[in-house]
C-alpha cells in the first residue's frame, strides 16, 4: 500500500512550519503569495490529498459543533430505477442498506442514498454532485448486471462494493460465501435422502457471481455420490422452458434463487411442493421463513461493509486498491417447509 503524504511531509519539502501549510490549505490570508504558490506546487507534486474526515474534524471545532456531525456517505445504485433495489422481490438489498444505515449511525455518520442515473446524469457529473456536497465515502449497491458500467472519478472516493459484481470487481467488497452456501444446501439434501439435484440460475446471475453457484453444485454432487440433473440456465424463466426442464430432467430438488418468477412457473406446472418437487432457496428472506435454504444475513454484511468503508476513510484510502480485498459472511440454514424426508434407496 502507498504511503499517505500529509501536512507534514509538505512542511519538509517546503521548509515551512506545519501550521503555515494549514494555512495555506485553509485559506487563511496571512500566508505570503509566494509561499502559497510554492506550498500548492508541493501538493500537486507529491500527490498530496486532504483527509476528508481531518477537515470535517477541524470544522467542527471551528464552529462548536460535534465532532464529525454531518458526515455523509453515499449509498449508490445503479438499478434502472431509482427503487429497483427497494422494490427488488429478494429483500438482501433492504437488508444490506437498513445494517449498513445501523452502523453508519451508531458511528456517527450520516448514510443517503443516491441512485447513479439521477436527472440523467453522466458518471462524470454525479462524481461532481456528491464532491460538492463534500461526500468522499461511497458503497456500492450489487449492481443488476454486467451491463452496467460505472466510472466515477475513483481517485477522489473511498468505495467498498457490496456483493459480487464484475463491474465493480477491483474494489474491496462484502458479499456471502456463495461456495460455502452452495456446498452447505447440497449436503443437507443428501442428509434428507435426495439423490437428483436441479439447479437453476438465470445466466446473467451466473456470470455476477463469478460461477461459484454452479462450480459448488458439481464438486458437492459428485462428493456426495449424488446423480444431478443438467442444470438449467437461461437469459430469463419461462413457462415453457421451466416445464420442459422438470420433465426431461425430472430432479427431486430444486435449488436456485426461487424468489418471484421461478416459483411461480414451477407452481404452475403442478408440482406439489415438497411432495412431488423439493425446493432449495438461496436466498431465504429471513430466519424461519417457509422457504428451505441458505439465509444470507443481507444486514449484517451491510454493517461489515459500513465498517471497511469507514476505515478507508479514516486512513484517507482512495481509489482503485493495488491489492482489492474480498470480504465473505457465511450462509446459514433456515429449516422451511419446502423440503421432506425422502425414502432412501435399499
Amino acid at each position: 500500500m502507498e504511503t499517505l503524504i500529509n501536512m507534514r511531509d509538505i512542511a519538509r519539502h517546503t521548509k515551512v512550519s506545519i501550521a503555515t501549510v494549514s494555512k495555506c490549505l485553509s485559506g487563511k490570508r496571512d500566508v505570503s503569495p509566494s509561499t502559497r504558490e510554492r506550498i500548492l506546487a508541493a501538493c500537486k507534486k507529491l500527490d498530496y490529498r486532504p483527509n476528508p474526515l481531518v477537515s470535517a474534524l477541524m470544522r467542527s471545532r471551528r464552529q462548536h459543533t460535534a465532532p464529525l456531525k454531518g458526515v455523509t456517505l453515499a449509498f449508490v445504485s445503479a438499478f434502472p430505477t431509482p427503487d429497483g433495489w427497494s422494490r427488488h422481490p429478494s429483500p438482501i438489498f433492504r437488508q444490506m442498506f437498513q445494517g449498513a444505515m445501523a452502523r453508519a449511525t451508531e458511528r456517527n455518520y450520516q448514510l443517503e442514498h443516491f441512485w447513479l442515473f439521477q436527472d440523467g446524469m453522466s458518471n462524470l457529473r454525479f462524481s461532481r454532485m456528491l464532491l460538492a456536497r463534500g461526500i468522499r465515502g461511497l458503497l456500492l449497491a450489487p449492481v443488476p448486471d454486467d451491463r452496467t458500467p460505472i466510472d466515477l472519478t475513483w481517485l477522489e472516493f473511498s468505495v467498498v462494493v457490496l456483493g459480487i459484481t464484475p463491474v465493480t470487481s477491483q474494489f474491496n467488497r462484502v458479499a456471502t460465501d456463495y461456495y460455502q452456501s452452495m456446498l452447505l444446501a447440497i449436503q443437507e439434501c443428501a442428509n434428507l435422502g435426495y439423490r437428483r439435484p436441479g439447479l437453476a440460475v438465470r445466466t446473467v446471475t451466473l456470470h455476477r457471481l463469478e460461477y461459484r453457484w454452479e462450480a459448488a453444485f458439481r464438486v458437492a454432487a459428485a462428493r456426495h455420490g449424488l446423480r444431478p440433473a443438467k442444470p438449467l440456465f437461461a437469459p430469463e424463466w419461462t413457462a415453457d422452458n421451466v416445464a420442459r426442464w422438470l420433465d426431461t430432467e425430472k430432479p427431486d430438488v430444486l435449488i436456485g434463487p426461487v424468489h418471484g418468477r421461478l416459483l411461480e412457473l414451477v407452481r404452475a406446472t403442478g408440482r406439489r411442493i415438497p411432495r412431488d418437487l423439493g425446493i432449495v432457496a438461496l436466498m431465504v428472506p429471513k430466519p424461519g421463513d417457509w422457504l428451505s435454504g441458505i439465509l444470507q444475513d443481507g444486514e449484517w454484511m451491510g454493517r461489515v461493509a459500513m465498517d471497511q468503508l469507514i476505515s478507508q476513510l479514516e486512513r484517507n484510502e482512495t481509489g482503485i486498491p493495488r491489492h482489492p480485498v474480498t470480504h465473505t459472511t457465511r450462509g446459514h440454514w433456515n429449516r422451511g417447509r419446502t423440503l421432506r424426508v425422502v425414502k432412501k434407496n435399499p
